[in-house]
């Protein structure tokens, strides 16, 4: 578990670090992907897609990372997200007659090992899954184990008188 919580961690990182680029720098963000953002509604688009998913993927893996249950499914999402993200880029490659440079080539790559640790992750988790941990009974409030006798009017300690 400790590698997988490590891989969702991890892209929890990257993606909230992205996202806050996004929305501080979304000029320079769209230059580096070969975009210009010519109106405000591109540069609210810029922010709000790039940024924001980016933030509830983030948010999401971080909660994720939380509880050993969530663990799978998570990485799951991480895989797949990640594996369209470069079957897009290949296919748009392909029909584009594109090249590969600079920053498309570094998020390329980036996202073939995001994809490939989340897979090996969720592999070791299912492979061999945790023990659960070992709980404790609640502890009860009784320290006798007879049955509690029903309380009758006269029962318990008398009460005090004043001294004179």
């Amino acid at each position: 578990m400790r590698f997988a919580r490590f891989v969702l961690l991890a892209q929890a990182l990257v993606m909230a670090c992205l996202s806050l680029a996004y929305w501080l720098w979304p000029y320079e963000m769209a230059n580096l992907n070969g975009m210009l953002l010519m109106e405000s509604a591109s540069v609210s688009h810029m922010r709000v897609y790039y940024g924001g998913l980016q933030l509830g993927l983030a948010l999401f893996l971080l909660w994720a990372a939380r509880e050993p249950e969530r663990a799978r499914p998570a990485l799951m999402m991480l895989m797949i997200t990640m594996a369209a993200l470069v079957l897009g880029r290949l296919v748009s490659l392909w029909l584009d007659g594109g090249a590969l440079v600079g920053f498309d080539l570094a998020s390329l790559i980036y996202r073939v090992l995001a994809a490939l640790l989340a897979g090996f992750a969720w592999h070791v988790i299912r492979e061999r899954p945790e023990p659960e941990p070992q709980r404790m009974a609640p502890a009860t409030r009784r320290l006798v184990s007879e049955p509690p006798q029903p309380f009758k009017l006269g029962d318990g300690p008398s009460p005090v008188e004043p001294s004179p």
